[in-house]
């Protein structure tokens, strides 16, 4: 029952802490966030379950849902969306739709990449090479929308994570 509380708790924050960025003031865009436990049946076929009963190794798909809701389209957005606590990033599993780029952070959100990230490694003998970065480095996920939002139009973006 805890791990249900927890996992609870953890989608609620990260409903919370996604941001979005517009080039222009605009308060008629609205999100929601939906998270699902995936569940593969015998004939391979994936099923959406609610995530609240979700446990350690169990796949969460991530659905950010923005709308425009005014009477003009919204232009230059960028969204951003922390991984959540408790989870590792399934690479590649970030949607990138064709009206939309994603990138990634290693580092908190600071800066963002397209993937693959190449990271410093310092070998045992000293020597330094890059390598590329892991699933499990990945902080955030920002999407930079490349079309608008036109009114009453809307854009789904996914990802998903595996618990811990």
């Amino acid at each position: 029952m805890a791990e249900r509380h927890v996992l609870v708790m953890f989608v609620f924050v990260l409903g919370l802490a996604v941001s979005v960025g517009l080039a222009s003031a605009s308060t008629n865009l609205t999100g929601s966030l939906e998270a699902y436990r995936v569940v593969v049946n015998d004939e391979g076929v994936e099923k959406f379950l609610p995530a609240d009963n979700a446990r350690p190794k169990d796949v969460i798909e991530y659905r950010l849902i923005y709308t425009n809701t005014g009477d003009q389209p919204i232009q230059q957005i960028l969204i951003t969306d922390p991984v959540p606590i408790g989870t590792q990033l399934l690479h590649p599993s970030a949607q990138q739709p064709k009206t939309a780029r994603v990138e990634f952070s290693i580092d908190g959100g600071k800066n963002f990449h397209t993937w693959p990230i190449l990271v410093k490694k310092t070998a045992e003998n000293g020597v330094e090479k890059l390598v590329e970065a892991t699933p499990d480095m990945v902080t955030h996920l920002r999407w930079t929308l490349t079309e608008a939002i036109q009114p009453e139009g809307d854009i789904t973006l996914t990802y998903r994570t595996v618990i811990k």
